[in-house]
Order: structure tokens, then C-alpha cells, then sequence
């Protein structure tokens, strides 16, 4: 993650802020598949940033402990804005704040090049891990 900052009242139930990734941070496991990937479908040279910002959730946030929500915002990949929801779980303990979230971007669905050739058949989906870890303001405390 290159910076992030995510803002939310869970009394209005509102969620804003912004989380963006370098685009070419991804790491597969195979050095040649992720090089690909960052210079002929991510075209990391000229869109260098993923990023999500979060417009709304549904779910209640708990004070303190453990939480599920779902978050939907807007996902620009390749800088074209997709609607995604994402699912999300909070873990609050006193100012600090944890998130975690998996979920899959359909990047070939999204318009990248598919990436299979002839004998390598590759998936057209990307399963994305993400963890974040915060302190709540003083007026995010409960």
C-alpha cells in the first residue's frame, strides 16, 4: 500500500477516504508471470496506481471487537472507475483499528488483455488479499 486514509461515522453510517496500491506490487510467486503482467496488461509505466475509495457500507461496526461489514466504493484499475463491494472485517481495540478484506478483480471482464496464449491458459481474475491497520481519531473512539 503507498498511502491510505479511510474516514468513517458509524452513527451516519458513512464511509470516505482513499486506499491506493502501486500497481506493479502484485506478487504472484513467479518473477516472469508478475514482470508480464506489470508491462503488457497492467501497463504499469502509465497507470503506476490501483486504488479504492469507499462510499458506503452496510453492517454495524462494534465498539470495541470484531465486526463484518460490506464496503462499496469505487475500484480504478488501469484508470477506469469500477463499482465494486467489497466484504470487510473490522477489528477495534481501544485507538487501534484493523481491517481485512479478500476479493477478486475481473480484470479481462474490466477490459485488460487477457494475458493466455496458445498453450498457457491464465485465470481472468486477480484474488486480491488486503490488510489495514489504523488508529481511530479521537472523535472515531467509542
Amino acid at each position: 500500500m503507498q498511502s491510505g486514509t479511510i474516514d468513517f461515522d458509524r452513527t451516519a453510517v458513512k464511509i470516505s477516504g482513499s486506499v491506493v496500491v502501486a500497481a506493479g506490487s502484485g506478487n504472484s510467486g513467479e518473477p516472469a508471470r508478475d514482470k508480464k503482467m506489470n508491462s503488457e496488461i497492467l501497463d504499469v509505466a502509465h497507470f503506476a496506481d490501483v486504488s479504492f475509495a469507499p462510499q458506503s457500507y452496510q453492517g454495524t461496526i462494534a465498539a470495541p471487537g470484531d465486526s463484518t461489514i460490506q464496503v462499496t466504493g469505487t475500484f480504478t484499475l488501469h484508470g477506469t472507475p469500477h463499482d465494486l463491494t467489497v466484504p470487510m472485517q473490522i477489528h477495534i481495540d481501544g485507538a487501534n483499528c484493523a481491517a481485512k478484506t479478500h476479493f477478486t478483480v475481473p480484470y479481462v471482464k474490466w477490459g485488460l488483455k487477457d494475458p493466455s496464449i496458445f498453450i498457457l491458459k491464465v485465470a481472468k481474475e486477480v484474488y486480491i488479499d488486503l490488510t489495514l491497520a489504523g488508529r481511530l481519531s479521537p472523535s472515531n473512539r467509542f
